[in-house]
């Protein structure tokens, strides 16, 4: 204990002394008391509200979803889903089908999906001339032209033991008046192994919706 306070009293004033607290510049504290405040950006659908984002200034354009890459393609919500995997199943034939939106936008869709399962019965559903296993694929392709016509495309192509079968439809809406729609296609149809299954039609309907 004595040599402690020995110690104590010995030592100079300046080992001792507090060292002094830092001084802050007045930028820091204006900062401090008086923060900026950040703007609240509100989301819906997954896209940015446009009335939420700061003005553009004089002189610039603000960047729409058709400067993007991809010709404008939608902005999707984490929860979207673009592909899908179900189960296939018919008196015709049994199997397991992968699908993909491949694109979609305000004008344009296109999906993909293949198909793995066994073949029930021949012919049917656009099928083979046979039963066994197939793997059987389809593209669909949705295209607006203007306000008032839509291109639609489908194709599909089976194949397995017993050949292979394709079909591919081609098909233009146009709508005259309100209830009043045009519709043209041309459908084709082709075996590999039959020839007497190969077809093409031409159809011209005029729809009138009640």
């Amino acid at each position: 204990m004595l040599p402690l306070l020995w110690l104590v009293l010995a030592a100079p004033p300046t080992a001792l002394a507090v060292p002094p607290l830092p001084v802050l510049q007045p930028e820091v504290v204006q900062r401090l008391l008086d923060p900026p405040r950040c703007l609240a950006a509100r989301c819906a659908n997954g896209e940015w509200v446009v009335e939420a984002m700061p003005a553009i200034p004089l002189g610039q354009r603000r960047v729409g979803p058709d400067d993007l890459p991809g010709g404008g393609g939608r902005l999707r919500v984490p929860g979207a889903t673009r592909d899908w995997v179900k189960a296939q199943g018919s008196n015709a034939r049994v199997g397991m089908q992968y699908g993909l939106q491949a694109l979609q936008t305000r004008d344009t869709s296109v999906k993909l999906s293949v198909d793995t399962g066994y073949r029930l019965k021949p012919y049917a559903d656009d099928g083979i001339a046979g039963t066994g296993p197939i793997v059987r694929g389809q593209l669909e392709w949705n295209q607006a032209l203007g306000r008032h016509a839509r291109l639609s495309q489908v194709t599909r192509l089976e194949t397995g033991q017993h050949g292979a079968f394709l079909r591919n439809s081609l098909l233009l809406n146009v709508q005259l008046q309100p209830a009043l729609t045009l519709s043209s296609g041309v459908e084709m149809r082709r075996d590999r192994d039959l020839a007497g299954r190969d077809q093409t039609d031409a159809t011209v309907k005029l729809k009138y919706a009640f």
